[in-house]
């Protein structure tokens, strides 16, 4: 990557703008940063163009900020070459979901970096028609006919040789359109939805899979699905992801790297699962992450509906705030597809779990609690809910009791979120984040000082589990990612406070 960077600095385009300005009597000029150049320029707007026998041409290069795109086709990047997205670049993709022809995806077989800034954000959506329309905000729960769930356009689907995904200060939005006859090359079959990100390197070198501070809003099922790559997910926001099913995050086998200081609100399944297979290691630590409103459109009842990991799946899980969810943290030892996780290499605790009162739906519609029994997940000392431990049964499952009385109990106080007005009759079902909604910590909030973090002590003490040898190996976050500043990670470590709006600013900057 290092000699990569330098490659692409050489072909740095200047674009700098000077202008003056005083301060009393010293006149200063300042020079704005040039924009960062990959490659040829991209000036036509209407791709991807086509050669002499009407096929596709492979894209590479950097597409502008300031300029629309339109994408009518299937885009693919070959192995070898890069996509880059300078700040404030809008892509529109023309799809209408109907089939894998009218859906275009982005094939990923190079790299693609979409690098955004906080003030100039970029932006893959649907090219909206009356045929194609957007939500809106008086869709709260109805996944049959809000578009969110339509699945205009086919994602972002990376091949084996795909070395670097990296979206930064992203909108990703209306994913989810239908494989066709290359399905079975990623690991799918004809008709199926297209997850918003899949990604799968095949051979010992592994690529990087790097989402940051980015939106994420409509998918017909999974949001990120990765296998057997090095990942990188913070301060991120999912909503309405999944229409009767699926989860913002469903990790797979192979995977190695940090989920944190996400938002996941409104999502069919989980906001966060790690699941990977019988034999192959998933190890992924789960911190400061609120995960609201999850669950509730996925009415099998053996499906979680907050932060889930299965069948060999382990890492640390902290800091997180559960809330008006189907349920908190489930460190599965069955589900309706799941196996066992790995308990040897999980380590968990301070988490906050809070439920409303919300009227139960009946049917095989389900309600909120505090932790599903028979798993192996317990209340620990440092966690705050209201579930009470039973006996640890012989194969390590906890038969616990959830205090029904302890509803409303937890609350961690948001900023401006009143957590049981949300939760009154059906509203706890609401995928909208409300304008104006601020998960930020008020103070008296008892998630304020709750977490792990480096350095601290007592309840606060840093984890470690001399027993665990995959979690000595990879750390509490992990660091296997270059830290480059165009095509890096930024990590942000575990907080003092729970969730992923701490009061000392860091963490997810995102507003609503």
């Amino acid at each position: 990557m290092k000699k990569f960077t330098l490659l692409s600095c050489l072909l740095l385009v200047v674009t700098a703008a000077f202008y003056s300005c005083k301060k009393g009597s010293t006149e200063k000029i300042e020079i704005s940063k040039p924009l960062f150049v990959v490659g040829q320029s991209i000036s036509d707007t209407i791709l991807p163009k086509k050669d002499g026998s009407g096929n596709a041409i492979p894209l590479k290069g950097t597409m502008l900020a300031g300029k629309t795109y339109h994408i009518m086709s299937d885009v693919t990047i070959n192995a070898g070459d890069t996509l880059y997205l300078q700040p404030g670049a809008k892509v529109l993709i023309h799809g209408d979901g109907k089939s894998p022809e009218t859906s275009p995806a982005f094939f990923v077989n190079g790299s693609l970096v979409s690098n955004g800034t906080k003030d100039a954000p970029n932006w893959f959506t649907v090219f909206a028609t009356s045929a194609t329309p957007k939500t809106n905000a008086s869709l709260t729960d109805d996944p049959a006919n809000d578009p969110a769930y339509k699945g205009y356009w086919g994602g972002f689907q990376c091949g084996p040789s795909a070395k670097l995904l990296l979206l930064r200060w992203t909108h990703v939005e209306y994913t989810g359109g239908p494989w066709g006859t290359n399905a079975a090359d990623y690991g799918a079959a004809p008709g199926d939805a297209r997850f918003t990100i899949y990604m799968n390197s095949v051979n010992n070198q592994l690529g990087s899979l790097i989402i940051e501070d980015s939106w994420f809003m409509g998918s017909k099922d999974d949001g990120i699905r990765p296998q057997n790559v090095y990942m990188s997910l913070m301060r991120n926001t999912f909503s309405k992801m999944g229409g009767t099913g699926g989860e913002a995050t469903n990790i797979k086998d192979g995977v190695y790297g940090d989920m944190a200081y996400n938002l996941t609100y409104g999502i069919a399944t989980n906001g966060l699962k790690t699941s990977g297979a019988s034999g192959k290691v998933c190890l992924v630590n789960i911190y400061n992450n609120t995960v609201i409103n999850c669950g509730f459109r996925q009415t099998k009842a053996t499906r979680n509906g907050s932060i889930n990991t299965e069948t060999n799946a382990g890492g640390f899980i902290y800091n997180n705030i559960v809330a008006n969810s189907k349920s908190g943290l489930r460190i599965s030892f069955l589900s309706e597809k799941g196996k066992p996780s790995d308990t040897l290499n999980t380590s968990y605790g301070n988490n906050l779990t809070y439920i409303g009162r919300g009227l139960p739906m009946g049917g095989a519609e389900q309600f909120m609690i505090f932790i599903e029994p028979n798993q192996f997940t317990l209340k620990k000392s440092t966690d705050l809910n209201g579930y009470v431990n039973g006996a640890i049964a012989a194969n390590g499952t906890n038969p616990g009791v959830n205090t029904a009385t302890d509803s409303l109990k937890y609350d961690p106080m948001f900023a401006n979120y009143d957590l049981a007005a949300n939760s009154k009759g059906r509203n706890y079902r609401n995928a909208v984040i409300p304008a104006g909604a601020d998960f930020h910590l008020r103070a008296g909030s008892p998630a304020i000082g709750a977490g792990v973090y480096p350095g601290g002590t007592g309840k606060n003490a840093f984890p470690s589990k001399a027993t665990a040898p995959l979690l000595i190996q990879y750390g509490f976050p992990q660091k296997k990612l270059s830290t480059d500043p165009v095509f890096g990670a930024t990590i942000t470590p575990p907080n003092k406070d729970l969730g992923a709006f701490p009061t000392d600013g860091t963490g997810n900057q995102h507003k609503y």
